[in-house]
């Protein structure tokens, strides 16, 4: 009997000895947990500290950015805050967050207001002639198979109101100038029609053999945003806007 009050006693012992140190660990609150920030991984810059590393609340990480952008070198300071960092696109190769950047051909595309020309002559290309005047760059109206960047483009075009809600219309560098439905970019590359149907608006494309819509739109339809194949002339009606790229060296 006394070896087994002994063995109790011990047993006793251990389990009051696991209980208060497990009592004493630091525990660390899931607030806190939720507040830090992951470093992601980014195309344009490197991270310090690196990507994977969690940065608290209140705390600060640096991108530099890489030679893709139009800062190479520069050290942008991203704060967390309640789980979030703060903007680095000023790494981003474009000259702001009203651009959007296509990886696929390194070019940044926006949407500009119409400039209309008299005499009924297409205007699509007009908006586009001086883009990329400030930034030494060429610029032309855009195009890419990356057709999400353009719609992308012409989303914050409607969001930041380039042109009137009624008249919410972009030109984008796509045509079939030839035989309808026979898509290709301004660079003449084939634009598969299999590719570019599931971004039409409903009910669209909506030409026949005649091929009088030759050009092709981003246009809003119902809360939605697609493709449209259209006409271009100059009009108090027909005063479309364009989706314009410039081209990154």
């Amino acid at each position: 009997m006394a070896n087994n009050f002994s063995f109790n006693v011990v047993i006793l012992i251990f389990i009051f000895h696991l209980l208060k140190s497990d009592a004493c660990m630091q525990t660390i609150p899931v607030t806190d947990i939720l507040q830090t920030c992951l470093v992601r991984r980014t195309p344009f810059g490197t991270f310090s500290p690196a990507v994977g590393n969690r940065v608290p609340d209140g705390g600060t990480a640096t991108l530099t950015c890489n030679t893709a952008s139009r800062l190479d070198g520069t050290i942008i300071t991203a704060t967390c805050s309640s789980g979030v960092l703060s903007s680095t696109s000023a790494c981003i190769p474009c000259p702001d967050d009203t651009w959007i950047y296509d990886s696929t051909t390194n070019r940044c595309f926006k949407a500009f207001a119409a400039k209309p020309i008299a005499g009924g002559v297409c205007t699509k290309d007009a908006p586009c002639v001086d883009v990329g005047a400030p930034y030494g760059l060429p610029s032309s109206l855009a195009y890419t198979l990356n057709l999400q960047a353009l719609l992308d483009a012409a989303a914050i075009g409607i969001a930041t109101n380039v042109q009137p809600v009624d008249e919410a219309v972009f030109y984008v560098g796509i045509s079939d100038p030839l035989v309808n439905d026979q898509y290709q970019l301004d660079d003449g590359t084939p634009l598969p029609y299999s590719t570019i149907l599931p971004y039409f608006t409903p009910t669209n494309p909506s030409d026949d053999a005649t091929n009088v819509f030759k050009v092709m739109t981003a246009r809003v339809y119902l809360d939605g945003l697609g493709l449209d194949d259209d006409i271009c002339t100059s009009g108090p009606l027909l005063d479309y806007g364009s989706i314009c790229q410039i081209q990154l060296s």
